[in-house]
């Protein structure tokens, strides 16, 4: 048996690789969030304004 049959640690990889992309799909909502959070509030200003305006 020359080859080895064992892998050096490939789970520990696939955690950290996992929590990763956890973090980031995090971060995406997070600035989706907040993105549509500033639209939101920039609408309701415009509207404010051209109700107050008319």
């Amino acid at each position: 048996m020359s080859h080895r049959t064992h892998r050096p640690a490939p789970k520990q990889r696939r955690v950290r690789h996992r929590l990763v992309q956890g973090l980031g799909q995090a971060a995406f909502y997070a600035a989706s969030a907040t993105l549509a959070g500033g639209l939101v509030r920039e609408l309701l200003h415009l509207v404010h304004m051209s109700v107050f305006s008319c």
